[in-house]
């Protein structure tokens, strides 16, 4: 909900802007009234005195205006004291100009219409009653007292009924602008943040819709995802409750042609009920029975206004169930209110689906890791186990050795196991996840590896290019360059594999050629096109995606060449 202090900052208008136009319009009024003691002279010590206030007030108009002009930083007091000195200067012009059939008499107004600006309906009620004081003891102080001519009784009391007439207009005009600016002011402060506790979205939801619409009971209704549950959340007497029912059961919510429509009903209970409708054309009137029975009835409606939720994930309505004072112009606050509701169910939404989709990418990445390391570890010295039994009755000494080398590859493949799970844990996420190992020695590593399992020669050509990967990069450069080089030992039948490794400032190339066999469809494609024909290296093409990067591959009878370049713009320093 939002605080008071909040709701206080958008209650009125600007300061500046009241005050500027305060001040504008006092100049006008000074000027008029220059203009007009000129043209229509009085007596000449009444004119002398009139010309002489004007000129003076003229002369503070231009200074306020000029104060005003720029946002300035108001004093406490300030509209006080311009108020309490045009109070001031009204009265003395009117009590100069035979009191109550003076033609001064219209600066009233003016005070009345600043006292309205400034505080509302407050201030117009206090002016009001300042300036009709003022007025009746100037009139009767000159008619009495100083016995001046030309008062009318008439002409007093028909002006004091003006006074009365606009005093209450204003103060109309005010509540109403009041209300206004309360409902624009506290649409401004809905909450901004996204919740990841749908629950807690919902709860500030409610209660902040049930302060701007001044209803105590408000229940939303909504469908979020596809298992064909409707998800129900209503307060009433300050405690919010949930609910979650089968579609079927509440459909439809309202009828058919009140669907994404909003609509207040005097009664929903009635089969032909007064409903108001708000659409395109403006409010027409329906007799209907609005709203599904069964929901109607669990939620004893009958006074009721309802608005569409139209979201791009969240659909559905939210009620103000019973509401004391039925409004028109509550359709159309409601409107903005249910655009609010939809926009915050969405982000919320959406925050969740990012979540599981974060959450998704990462099993996938761990499952890539674990098939270049410990799978390929274990595939590489079930290999070697193989040879070794072979050899164990003719030739124990090579057995023996194979076993030791067995016993290196699982020793080496522990170790990566290990700094792998590691990398799986909250706090490594600030240290780096790739081990101090130097990657030259890693693929060198990999090269004699993969010369003792399988009978082919690897030729790794770095270039000097290891020492401009990225630290965050590393670990992807290894794993692809290990990947593309068993794939090409163990399903291409090759018997030489090249790796080409390369950097730039901007990006690192990875080029693996071999002279095997190819893949099963010949010709060039990149990685879009592999993705469409759901064929080539999975485990590269998921981890080259996931990168950002792009994939070549060149496939013939005579071999195969694999290009992958990463950005090292996306990868973490």
């Amino acid at each position: 909900m939002a605080t008071p202090s909040r709701e206080r900052e958008f209650s009125f208008a600007p300061r500046v802007r009241v005050e500027w136009l305060i001040a504008g319009t006092r100049v006008v009024l000074a000027l008029g009234g220059l203009l007009a003691a000129i043209v229509d002279p009085l007596d000449l010590p009444v004119q002398a005195f009139v010309l002489y206030v004007l000129a003076w007030y003229l002369t503070y108009s231009l200074a306020m205006l000029a104060l005003v002009w720029a946002p300035i930083r108001f004093a406490p007091g300030w509209a006080f004291a311009g108020h309490l000195f045009d109070f001031v200067a009204f009265s003395l012009l009117v009590a100069a100009t035979r009191g109550a059939v003076g033609p001064f008499f219209l600066c009233f107004l003016f005070l009345l219409v600043c006292g309205a600006l400034r505080w509302q309906v407050k201030g117009t009620l206090w002016t009001a009653a300042a300036t009709i004081a003022s007025y009746a003891g100037i009139s009767l102080y000159a008619s009495n007292v100083l016995l001046a001519s030309g008062f009318e009784l008439r002409t007093f009391l028909i002006r004091t009924v003006y006074l009365t007439v606009v005093t209450v207009t204003l103060a109309i005009l005010s509540a109403h602008q009041y209300r206004f600016q309360r409902e624009i002011g506290q649409i401004a402060a809905w909450p901004r943040h996204v919740g990841r506790d749908s629950r807690v979205v919902v709860s500030e939801i409610l209660s902040q819709v049930s302060t701007l619409l001044e209803t105590p009971r408000i229940l939303l209704v909504w469908d979020e995802d596809t298992r064909g549950n409707l998800k129900l959340a209503w307060l009433n007497g300050g405690e919010i409750e949930w609910s979650e029912v089968s579609k079927t059961d509440y459909d439809p919510l309202v009828l058919p042609s009140l669907e994404g429509k909003s609509f207040q009903a005097t009664d929903a209970s009635l089969d032909r009920g007064l409903v108001v409708v708000h659409s395109p054309r403006g409010f027409l009137r329906r007799d209907c029975r609005p709203i599904n029975e069964n929901l109607r009835a669990r939620f004893e409606m009958r006074a009721v206004h309802s608005w569409s939720i139209d979201g791009e994930l969240a659909q559905g309505r939210m009620f103000a169930v019973n509401k004391v004072k039925l409004g028109i112009d509550d359709l159309v606050v409601g409107e903005l209110v249910a655009g609010q509701v939809a926009a915050r169910l969405d982000s919320t939404l959406m925050l969740g689906r990012l979540r599981e989709a974060a959450a998704l990418e990462e099993r996938v990445r761990v499952a890539g890791d674990l098939h270049d390391s410990l799978l390929q570890a274990q595939a590489g010295a079930a290999l070697q186990l193989l040879a070794a039994r072979r050899l164990l009755d003719r030739r124990p000494e090579a057995a023996r050795k194979g076993l030791e080398e067995v016993q290196n590859l699982l020793e080496r493949g522990e170790l990566e196991m290990r700094s792998f799970i590691r990398g799986l844990r909250p706090e490594s996420s600030l240290r780096s996840k790739t081990s101090n190992e130097d990657l030259a020695d890693r693929l060198d590593t990999l090269r004699q590896r993969v010369q003792r399992q399988w009978p082919l020669t690897v030729n790794v050509h770095l270039n000097g290019a290891t020492d401009r990967v990225p630290t965050g990069l590393r670990d992807d450069v290894y794993h692809l360059a290990q990947e593309a080089i068993i794939n090409a030992a163990r399903h291409a039948g090759a018997s030489v594999v090249s790796l080409d490794l390369s950097a730039t400032s901007s990006s690192v190339r990875l080029e693996v050629v071999d002279d095997g066999r190819g893949f099963p469809f010949h010709g060039t494609f990149d990685l879009q096109a592999l993705n469409r024909m759901k064929a080539g290296p999975l485990t590269l093409k998921e981890r080259v995606g996931r990168l950002d990067g792009g994939l070549t591959l060149y496939s013939t009878s005579a071999g195969s060449v694999v290009i992958m370049k990463l950005p090292i713009a996306n990868s973490p320093n």
